[in-house]
C-alpha cells in the first residue's frame, strides 16, 4: 500500500472564532496524501475526549485509515491558533497522549506501506532507524539543519525544509547539502515564492497569487501532494507543480484541512507567541 504517517496529531483551537480543526503535520499529510490519490493510513493516539473524536471522525471521513490510531485516558493534544498581520501565530499548547513509542504491532503495520511519513514533531526521532528498516522514509525537518538533520537524514529517502527565510541560491546549497546525506528526494518550501526539488537537479515552481485566508497546514498539503506523486511515479517537475498548488490551495480556507467544530470551552488563549 502507498502511504503511512505515524506520529502527531493536534486540535487547533481558533480562540478568536471560536472554532477548532484537527490537525498536526502527520495528520495533515495523510489527509493531503489520501486527497490526492493514494491510499493513506495514520499511526498515533489521541485522548478519550470530545478532541480524540474530532480528530478521528475527520480522518474517517478523508478515508484515512485509522486501524492503528488508539485511543488513551488522558487529553488529546491541542494548540491555540491566532493571526496577526495575517501570518498564523501560536499560543499556549498541550501535547496531551499525543506522544508515544511504536508497538512491534505498529511496526509491522508499518512495513506493509510502501512509504512512510513522520516529522520533527512527533518526537519519534529515535525510532527513524526501525521505521527506515522496514519501508522507505519521508521526514519533514521544518528549518531544522545542522546536527539534528546530519543524525536524521541517513535514515530519509525524501526529506522535506522550510526555507521561507532563505534566498533561492540559500535554498539550492540546503537542498544539495541534505541529498549528499541520503534522501533519493529533498524538498524545499519557500512559502509565497513557492517550492523547490532536488533528484539530482534542481528544480523550481513558483506558486500562484491566492487570497490567504490562512497559511496553517500550507507545507503539510504540499508535502502529501509531494508523496503522492512519488508514489504514483511522476516526473519531478510535474510532481513539484502539483505540490505548490495544493499548498496554496490550502491557504484559501481555515484550518489544516477542514472539518471545523465549535470550540471546546476552556482552552487558555494568552501568551500568544510568533513561530514561522
Amino acid at each position: 500500500m502507498p502511504l503511512v504517517a505515524i506520529g502527531d496529531n493536534v486540535l487547533d483551537c481558533y480562540v478568536d472564532r471560536g472554532l477548532m480543526f484537527p490537525g498536526g503535520n502527520s495528520v495533515n499529510v495523510a489527509v493531503s496524501t489520501a486527497r490526492s490519490g493514494s491510499t493513506a493510513a495514520y499511526v498515533g493516539v489521541v485522548g478519550d475526549d470530545e478532541r480524540g473524536e474530532v480528530v478521528t471522525a475527520a480522518l474517517r471521513a478523508e478515508g484515512v485509515d485509522v486501524t492503528r490510531l488508539r485511543t488513551r485516558p488522558g487529553p488529546t493534544a491541542h494548540a491555540v491558533v491566532r493571526h496577526l498581520d495575517g501570518d498564523r501565530v501560536f499560543g499556549p499548547n498541550d501535547k496531551g497522549v499525543s506522544l508515544f513509542e511504536p508497538t512491534p504491532a505498529d511496526l509491522e503495520f508499518v512495513a506493509g506501506f510502501d512509504l512512510a511519513h513522520s516529522s520533527y514533531c512527533s518526537g519519534l526521532e529515535s525510532w527513524l532507524p526501525a521505521l527506515a528498516s522496514r519501508t522507505r522514509l519521508s521526514f519533514d525537518f521544518d528549518q531544522r539543519t545542522g546536527a539534528y538533520a546530519e543524525d536524521l537524514l541517513p535514515h530519509s529517502w525524501a526529506a522535506t525544509f522550510s526555507g521561507s527565510g532563505l534566498t533561492r541560491s540559500e535554498c539550492e546549497d540546503l537542498a544539495r547539502w541534505a541529498a549528499a546525506r541520503g534522501p533519493a528526494r529533498v524538498f524545499v518550501t519557500r512559502g509565497a515564492r513557492g517550492a523547490l526539488a532536488y533528484d539530482g537537479r534542481v528544480w523550481h515552481c513558483k506558486a500562484r497569487p491566492v487570497d490567504v485566508v490562512d497559511s496553517l497546514g500550507a507545507g503539510d498539503a504540499f508535502i502529501g501532494r509531494a508523496l503522492h506523486g512519488l508514489l504514483a511515479g511522476e516526473p519531478t517537475d510535474v510532481l513539484l507543480r502539483a505540490a505548490v498548488e495544493a499548498g496554496s490551495r490550502a491557504c484559501t480556507t481555515l484550518g489544516g484541512f477542514g472539518h471545523g467544530r465549535p470550540l471546546i470551552p476552556g482552552v487558555p488563549s494568552a501568551g500568544v507567541v510568533r513561530t514561522t
